[in-house]
């Protein structure tokens, strides 16, 4: 009777663990505003675009990644005279250390067409997320990002870049999820033009997704 009971309670608990093991994944669209600015330069951009993401998990672990393809204008008031179109791609691996927290390494890595209008800059990823459930079917995300040996197409280095992000998703109906995300990025990027000394060419950018996802 007593072995009995002790199988029931490992049985227990091994349907626990492989619930806490299930595998997810979803998958959407979105549609993306975004800002970019050169700020010591003048340069100012404005532009809509679209997108997608794709994360899962799998335990502890977590992955992300998003693409977003924006046609950037000058602004009124910019020293820019042509526009560019802006790729981006980023991705996160992350570990969930408390139900609420993980930590996660990833990259990031925006392309600018024509490549001279605009910097295209490749980074390593280092930083934390944290996320709580609002309610029922409900869940707010926060993270925060270092990006480290930061590389551009127009030369130059950064000893301190940071990345932030807010996300939301709420899901509609059954498999159907409403995502939103708004990121920050600030790179402090000092140029060496003509071997005359550092000068601060500073780089600032807002992108803000909203769309659906499909849950499996």
């Amino acid at each position: 009777m007593r072995a009995k009971g002790v199988g029931v309670v490992l049985l227990v608990a091994a349907t626990q663990v492989a619930a806490a093991q299930t595998a997810t994944l979803s998958i959407g669209p979105q549609v993306a505003l975004a800002s970019y600015d050169e700020t010591a330069s003048g340069l100012s951009y404005q532009g809509t675009g679209f997108g997608g993401v794709v994360a899962g998990r799998y335990g502890r672990f977590s992955a992300e990644g998003t693409v977003v393809r924006v046609q950037l204008d000058p602004t009124s008031g910019s020293t820019a005279t042509a526009g560019f179109t802006s790729t981006e791609v980023d991705a996160w691996v992350g570990y969930d250390l408390a139900s609420y927290a993980s930590v996660e390494v990833g990259l990031a890595h925006r392309s600018a067409d024509p490549e001279l209008d605009g910097q295209s800059m490749g980074a390593v990823r280092v930083g934390a997320r944290s996320f709580h459930e609002l309610g029922p079917g409900a869940t707010v995300l926060f993270r925060a990002n270092y990006l480290a040996a930061p590389q551009f197409s127009g030369g130059g280095h950064a000893s301190f870049s940071l990345d932030l992000g807010l996300g939301l998703d709420l899901r509609l109906a059954g498999r159907v999820h409403g995502t939103a995300a708004y990121t920050f990025q600030r790179i402090d990027r000092r140029t060496n033009p003509g071997g005359t000394g550092d000068v601060d060419a500073p780089i600032q950018e807002t992108v803000a997704r909203v769309g659906v996802s499909l849950a499996f």
